[in-house]
């Protein structure tokens, strides 16, 4: 019994430290977002917020732009992707998320996985490049990217 109620302490520890959450605000876009507490920010500019956790790299890059729309986006995002060297595409979509719009893409490049989103805000000309690199075949990794994903909001 012992042995089970450690056991159980253990995965309740466990369990807290991988849902504990650092809420981060970037006003200047009027921008919010969750990220694990293991993440440190490494870049906090105007122009990128770059944060670093266990094995994965979170950035966000805004650029201005009031004229695009979300198949424009969709294409950025995709060309984006093709710069890098894709071993694997795994996904490719069109997406509406928490008042954005835009699409985005998941390739598998040397080694990494990369979600690529382009997102618009319809009633701004700010709009993102959120770029989550992560070892490919890293399940906890990948529903963490999709939690961050997610997450992101305007205030």
């Amino acid at each position: 019994m012992k042995t089970f109620t450690i056991i159980l302490s253990l995965l309740f520890s466990l369990t807290a430290s991988m849902t504990a959450q650092q809420v981060y605000e970037w006003e200047e876009y009027g921008l919010s977002f969750d990220l694990a507490d293991d993440f440190k920010e490494t870049v906090n500019t105007e122009s990128e917020f770059t944060a670093v956790g266990d094995g994965m790299i979170v950035s966000i890059h805004p650029f201005a732009d009031a004229d695009i729309d979300d198949a424009d986006i969709t294409a950025f995002t995709i060309a984006a992707a093709s710069n890098l060297s894709i071993d694997q595409v795994t996904d490719i979509d069109m997406i509406s998320l928490n008042g954005f719009k835009g699409g985005y893409t998941e390739v598998v490049s040397d080694g990494h996985k990369v979600f690529i989103m382009g997102l618009i805000d319809p009633n701004s000309d700010v709009n993102f490049f959120i770029v989550i690199t992560f070892a490919d075949g890293d399940g906890l990794a990948t529903q963490e990217a999709i939690a961050i994903c997610q997450g992101l909001q305007k205030m």
